[in-house]
């Protein structure tokens, strides 16, 4: 039998996105135990998928397809799994990631046409599926799935235990799925802003750790899975790997929390120090001191992701964080001192969460311009306790639908309906504008070479207000879109996270109608008064007629 694995299909050639690397394990294992494998991702090519992937299953004579991912890539795994099954109607189709484990019946009920869902972690239940279908054994056997049988009963195997011992997961498939493509992507501008700390940014991923012991009321974690520890001889093999291969300079540890141990934490300072490299990973508030932070940024590290979530205490304690206000402060001038990148998220819309506790939370966070946090709401994801919480209170009624609309917001708070829709609001509009960070100067601006999809590439110096160092970032690529008005880029100096206006970064790619567009969307976002948005409107042709930009007859203004 052959077996297709297939990413989903989450941008247009040329765009930056996330890698899926559940398929990388998956395909790895595979391979591992000598199976035939063939592997797509489409993000790398312009053809519609659709097409791309009939051609895929055609020539390649795939008998079994796997794809996959998070919830909310709902709407692009439907479509694989629809393409599929109209290119070859008795083509076996296998999904896993959190779309299956967080609500397996929910997610097969609605999407019929998958005909094996993986709940949990998946390199060895995908060995054993491989097995059972090529050699015609028992499904029911194989532990970790959910499917409908010939008789459209919905049946759920035997739970299985994840893998205790992490080191024996051979290393994801990169090359099936062009890794090296995808470093090709890596326009610092586009991805992170602590990645502007270079200009040839070489990224590489990896995980050193697996699950999270703690039980925040917004996650949800398979309720067998453990927290555990790849052993550093085993990562330090996967990056001497990526190193000799891809020639990464930058390293992102995607662990859900890497702090917890810190003798184990030192030892992989002292390890990674010789590579040169630069790196960032997610910490604990309650982990950090001033010995670790010195040991870790003389060692290459260049950002820490932290869990902050609220600066209520009152908050921080209906979500199960077991951190404190006290300690989110500490941790924050400690990384800033240290000249260590911060970022992290303020996330509104706790079951307690009331007007003072919001206001709690967002004066501390317009006091702290320098940490550059970010400010979001609260999403009710699959199978986490405020998940649960909102259908039990009958705010969720149809799961999948919720699911396939992308999660839209739920008011389960204190707050009554308007209240809330208003401090959504201001959310929305405080983080499209990423008020929370300082302007850095533009001080000058210049083309120097283009993409391989024909966009600019920009060598832009900026001026930090906060150190006076001039930082010159030369593989610059804005995203292309007139209502998205600032870039982001982190000083060399002192790491501060910077905004810069894209008008002024990228002026050569601004058509007079970006100007109007990007004037008139900076005025109005903070505006509800249609009458005022009319104004600002009338400004912006103003303002472009007077520069001599664009003929506009006096009638109009």
């Amino acid at each position: 039998m052959n077996f297709g694995i297939v990413m989903p299909k989450y941008v247009s050639k040329g765009e930056v996105y996330e890698f899926n690397f559940g398929l990388l394990f998956i395909s790895a294992c595979l391979k591992q135990h000598n199976i035939n494998v063939f592997c797509l991702n489409p993000n790398h090519y312009s053809i519609k998928i659709d097409e791309q992937l009939s051609d895929f299953i055609v020539k390649n004579k795939i008998d079994v397809l796997c794809t996959g991912g998070m919830s909310v890539h709902c709407k692009e795994i439907i479509q694989i799994v629809e393409t599929a099954k109209k290119t070859k109607s008795d083509i076996i189709v296998i999904v896993g990631g959190a779309i299956i484990t967080s609500i397996p019946k929910v997610t097969l009920s609605n999407i019929r046409q998958i005909d094996y869902g993986v709940v949990g972690e998946g390199e060895e239940t995908i060995v054993e599926l491989a097995d059972a279908l090529i050699n015609k054994t028992d499904i029911f056997s194989v532990k970790g799935l959910a499917y409908f049988d010939k008789k459209n009963n919905y049946i759920l195997t035997e739970e299985r235990i994840p893998i205790f011992n992490l080191d024996t997961i051979p290393f994801p498939d990169y090359d099936g799925f062009e890794y090296g493509e995808y470093i090709k992507l890596n326009y610092p501008s586009k991805i992170k802003p602590v990645l502007t700390l270079l200009d040839d940014v070489r990224i590489g991923y990896t995980l050193s750790s697996r699950s999270c012991p703690f039980k925040c009321t917004f996650c949800y974690h398979y309720p067998l899975s453990k927290y555990r520890q790849r052993s550093l001889d085993n990562i330090f093999k996967e990056i001497d790997y990526l190193v000799a291969k891809y020639n990464i300079n930058f390293l992102s540890i995607n662990d859900e929390l890497f702090s917890t141990n810190k003798e184990r934490m030192f030892k992989f300072a002292e390890r990674i120090k010789p590579y040169n490299i630069k790196w960032y990973t997610s910490f604990r508030v309650s982990d950090v001191d001033k010995e670790s932070l010195t040991v870790l940024k003389s060692a290459g590290m260049s950002m820490i992701n932290y869990g902050i979530e609220s600066l209520s205490n009152k908050i921080l304690t209906s979500m199960n964080k077991h951190t404190t206000k006290e300690q989110i402060e500490k941790a924050m001038k400690l990384t800033y001192d240290a000249k260590i990148n911060i970022q992290g998220n303020i996330i509104l819309g706790d079951s307690e969460e009331t007007e003072e506790t919001v206001k709690e939370s967002v004066d501390w966070l317009k006091s702290h311009p320098e940490y550059g946090i970010n400010l979001i709401m609260i999403r009710m994801y699959p199978s986490s306790q405020l998940y649960k919480l909102s259908i039990k209170r009958g705010l969720i009624t149809d799961e999948f639908k919720h699911m396939k609309n992308n999660f839209p917001l739920i008011n389960l708070t204190k707050m009554n309906d308007k209240k809330y829709k208003d401090i959504s609001i201001y959310v929305e509009n405080f983080g499209s504008e990423s008020q929370n960070l300082i302007s850095g100067k533009v001080i000058s601006s210049t083309v120097i070479s283009k993409t391989e999809c024909k966009e600019n590439i920009f060598s832009v110096k900026v001026k930090c207000p906060h150190c006076s160092t001039i930082n010159e970032y030369k593989n610059m690529v804005q995203i292309k879109n007139s209502f998205i008005t600032y870039s982001f880029v982190v000083c060399r100096e002192c790491y501060l996270n910077l905004r810069i206006e894209n008008i002024k970064a990228y002026g050569k790619n601004y058509t007079p109608y970006d100007k109007f567009i990007s004037f008139v969307v900076r005025k109005a976002r903070n505006q509800v008064n249609k009458n005022q948005i009319v104004y600002f409107t009338y400004c912006a042709l103003k303002k472009l007629k007077n520069n001599n930009i664009i003929p506009i007859s006096n009638k109009y203004i």
